[in-house]
């Protein structure tokens, strides 16, 4: 160590020497000298692509079936009133009178061009007839063993053994599997997406611990990610539908334990469209927009959900919901509670995708009917003769289907 000793004090005073000499330039207002440029330059680190949780980085060269099929005023119309939130896309997208500019990563200068034609027709290709039609019926969530961890498990009276707790997985799993023997009746191809209360995915919550450390988070990764990744996968490359109607049930958030009552029992349906700024500077989640909105799938599915809408109301006690002004959602019908959300399923979903969220669960109308079962028939439901809970659902959705082909005009 001893014979070190006079280099290490060279080089502690080489040190003080140039510290003095900076801080004096400082002092001075000066800046420091730089450092002499390497003859080589110092590679970057590639940042790497903006990505949602376990997506794959966009096929943009999957969108040139679109080439020359959309006018840039469309472009933008569709943008402005369906699938972005205001100032969302800016950034991202540039128009001009002959193409839209996307840019495709975080690097500005991979972009991909759309070229665009003015004066085309607006027309929308229609729904295939209903007997030519092949639906795929997705009953959210999971439910049996799994409700409580993906948190759609409503059970009021834990204490009370004959209580039945209110099970989203399996209220829509009954639901779709009625409902497909409906749609079958009035000659529809029908696929379910998922059959028993298992999830799709094989994967399990342990599988992203060591990605995702906290075990809620992975819990939620599981359920609300992986899952709907593999039920996109299924429905895109395997059932390759016409048509997806999801199906859920709703629930009202309480902050009192002792009181978890929703007064309202309300319904909606929700379309892909709505995406925030945060969403759009995803590189998958812009694609995905992209996607949909040259597809039309929206558009598309409007019709239909107009004449669910109409059924639904008119057929059952539930009441129109409204999105707070403040939510991330577009309303698409000045009359109707059909809205633009960006979410995971209807994003990823190619086909037209129809979001369906009638009934309120801890509603205690409705909460009293899951209690009562699934029944032929009618029963007094406070002082009102009324189906069961999911043949309501299922039987008002069929209806609505077949109305919507009785009154449609094809050319």
């Amino acid at each position: 160590m001893r014979r070190y000793l006079p280099l290490l004090s060279v080089l502690l005073l080489a040190l003080i020497g140039l510290g003095f000499v900076l801080l004096r330039d400082q002092e001075a207002g000066t800046e420091p000298a730089l450092p002499v440029e390497p003859s080589h330059p110092i590679p970057s680190i590639p940042l790497g692509p903006s990505l949602s949780n376990l997506a794959s980085p966009p096929d943009w060269g999957s969108l040139e079936i679109y080439q020359n099929t959309l006018s840039t005023k469309k472009f933008e119309e569709l943008l402005r009133t369906v699938y972005a939130l205001p100032h969302s896309w800016e950034e991202k997208i540039t128009l001009d009178s002959s193409s839209v500019t996307i840019q495709q990563s975080y690097n500005p200068e991979e972009q991909y061009l759309l070229q665009t034609q003015e004066e085309l027709s607006d027309e929308l290709a229609p729904l295939p007839p209903l007997d030519q039609i092949h639906i795929a019926i997705d009953p959210g969530h999971i439910g049996g063993d799994f409700a409580e961890l993906e948190q759609r498990s409503f059970d009021p009276t834990p204490e009370d053994p004959t209580d039945i707790p209110v099970r989203e997985g399996d209220l829509s799993l009954a639901t779709a599997k009625l409902l497909k023997s409906l749609l079958e009746e009035m000659g529809a191809q029908v696929s379910l997406v998922r059959e028993t209360a298992e999830p799709v995915t094989e994967t399990r919550p342990e599988n992203f611990l060591a990605d995702f450390g906290d075990r809620n988070l992975a819990n939620k990764i599981f359920y609300r990610t992986a899952e709907i990744r593999a039920r996109a996968d299924l429905i895109n490359h395997t059932i390759q539908p016409d048509l997806i109607l999801c199906l859920h049930y709703n629930a009202e958030a309480w902050n009192d334990p002792s009181d978890p009552w929703s007064p309202e029992n309300h319904f909606h349906i929700i379309l892909n469209g709505a995406y925030m700024p945060q969403e759009v500077k995803n590189d998958d989640q812009r694609f995905e927009m992209v996607r949909n909105l040259l597809s039309r799938s929206t558009e598309r599915a409007l019709p239909l959900a107009q004449t669910i809408s109409d059924v639904f109301l008119r057929e059952t006690d539930l009441i129109p919901f409204n999105y707070s002004p403040s939510a991330p959602a577009l309303l698409l019908d000045p009359v109707r509670p059909i809205w633009a959300r960006n979410l995971l399923a209807n994003r990823l979903y190619e086909a037209p995708t129809i979001f369906m969220e009638p009934y309120i669960m801890n509603n205690r109308e409705v909460h009293h009917r899951v209690q009562l079962g699934d029944y032929e028939g009618l029963q007094d439901i406070d002082g009102e003769e009324k189906p069961s809970l999911i043949r309501e659902y299922a039987e008002t959705l069929a209806q609505a289907i077949a109305e919507y082909y009785e009154n449609r005009v094809d050319e």
